[in-house]
């Protein structure tokens, strides 16, 4: 071991006597560790020289230009048109087996919400849907929906006209 040491030593010195060892590659623009910025060349102060450009913005005037006024008579015909009710239901899921959609109605009763459950038939075959709701505003069902996912329900809201 100790031979292979001196050996190691032996072939350093004889490559550092040739030259062969490579320089550290010098660049005046890279700073130099170890020495502050007051010890390296003055910066030059560019900052009154530099012409500040003025910002070019067009929108200021090119947005009153292009926005239309909707006379109130015409907002009050279309709010007059539009007498839709609609109320909001939150479907958490659908079962073709009745057990399993029953099931799922208690475990959303025991998070404390009421759910019902809508058979349908679809192409000959029945399901089960386990729904949440009515509500009358779409922040509500927002509400609960949150809620149902809290409890690790997934639900969609459905918008259906009154």
């Amino acid at each position: 071991m100790v031979g292979g040491i001196l050996f190691g030593l032996l072939l350093a010195t004889f490559i550092y006597i040739k030259g062969w060892v490579p320089q550290p590659i010098s660049q005046p623009d890279q700073p130099i560790p170890g020495q502050t910025q007051a010890q390296s060349k003055p910066v030059e102060d560019v900052s009154q020289t530099v012409e500040k450009k003025k910002n070019d913005y067009d929108f200021y005037s090119v947005l009153p230009e292009m926005e239309v006024v909707i006379p109130k008579e015409e907002l009050q015909q279309h709010a007059a048109r539009d007498t839709t009710k609609y109320s909001f239901i939150l479907q958490v899921a659908s079962f073709k087996n009745l057990k399993d959609a029953e099931e799922l109605k208690a475990r959303i009763a025991f998070s404390g919400q009421i759910a019902h459950i809508q058979s349908i038939d679809v192409n000959g075959t029945q399901w089960h849907r386990v729904r949440v709701g009515p509500f009358d505003s779409g922040r509500e069902a927002d509400k609960q929906k949150r809620a149902l996912e809290s409890n690790g329900h997934q639900a969609l809201i459905l918008k259906e006209t009154i």
